[in-house]
């Protein structure tokens, strides 16, 4: 007998060892340090003086392409901080008229990663996972002062919001979050109902995800993947009738020589049989960065649509104002 609780002693010492090296590895999947986010410069954009009546909390893409500081990027190298902030500007400004900001920066992966194997993943997405929640709460906490908010992103952004709404609950307050623009990620019937949203199928409806991944005809979007909901960012509804250009109300696009074209009707949109936002091809393609593969306009999601975000977003604070 004693020789049995012997072995079994060295069995649970062995296992609570084994334990605690996983969860050290955990920690020391990357060397980078977590952000501090009481310190600005673990913020992209904070509004330190609020003038609007609601905030929006942005999640930004991926930033970071090869993976030469490892497979998490740091924050505070000079080139990613540029890299982060021009995609902020060019994304979460789409909500400024209505919004004050709020845009974290985060131990995001390299592309490297969002192409490998579930399991293998995990890990390095689970640091920037963390890293959001982290900046979530302390916005909470110190920036928001009870106003009622939209929680947007985009691409890796949508990745890591899904994946806190499917396990943090409150993430999505139902008596604060006006609406979630999880906008370049696939969102299943299953993903809604596991984060707790409803699709939103009215242009003014409130607690609700609208979400899109625009694409060409034949074009094979990495983000666009198998039961994939849409909603048409020209109707605001989950219709799959063509909606024409004339609803766009302006398209405002970094072109690939650093200019930018304000352009009204830019195109028309419809929902096709994928779950994908699908555009005739633009007139200026030959303009625009093509990196992911012909008729696969993941970049230009927030940008073809700029000025109708910019509207709804308006209409949707409005609603959820008037409901007060």
């Amino acid at each position: 007998m004693k020789i049995f609780r012997r072995w079994l002693a060295t069995c649970l010492f062995m296992v609570a060892i084994l334990g605690m090296a996983t969860v050290a590895n955990a920690k020391d999947i990357t060397n980078h340090l977590a952000p501090d986010y009481s310190q600005d410069s673990s913020w992209s954009v904070v509004t330190k003086d609020p003038a609007r009546s609601f905030d929006v909390f942005f999640i930004h893409p991926t930033t970071y392409g090869k993976a030469e500081y490892g497979l998490n990027a740091p924050i505070d190298k000079i080139e990613i901080r540029k890299g982060t902030d021009a995609s902020v500007q060019t994304q979460a400004s789409a909500f400024k008229k209505s919004c004050n900001i709020y845009a974290p920066r985060y131990r995001q992966v390299s592309m490297e990663v969002l192409g490998m194997e579930t399991e293998k993943r995990e890990p390095y997405l689970t640091v920037a996972e963390n890293d959001i929640l982290r900046a979530f709460n302390y916005y909470l906490e110190h920036f928001n002062n009870g106003r009622p908010y939209i929680l947007a992103s985009h691409s890796q952004g949508s990745v890591v919001a899904l994946r806190l709404l499917k396990k943090h609950k409150g993430l999505a307050k139902k008596d604060q979050m006006v609406a979630a623009y999880l906008i370049g990620w696939t969102f299943t019937d299953n993903d809604l109902k596991e984060s707790g949203l409803p699709l939103a199928v009215a242009p003014e409806q409130t607690g609700a995800l609208i979400t899109w991944n625009t694409i060409g005809k034949g074009g094979n979007s990495p983000t666009l993947l198998p039961g994939a909901n849409c909603v048409n960012p020209l109707t605001w509804t989950a219709s799959r009738e063509n909606a024409p250009a004339s609803l766009n109300l302006g398209a405002v696009i970094d072109l690939d020589d650093g200019t930018v074209r304000k352009i009204k009707n830019f195109t028309s949109a419809r929902i096709n049989e994928a779950g994908g936002l699908e555009i005739p091809t633009p007139s200026i393609v030959d303009q625009l960065d093509m990196k992911m593969g012909p008729e696969v306009y993941h970049r230009y999601d927030y940008a073809f649509f700029y000025e109708n975000i910019v509207e709804n977003a308006k209409a949707r604070c409005k609603a959820w104002a008037e409901k007060k």
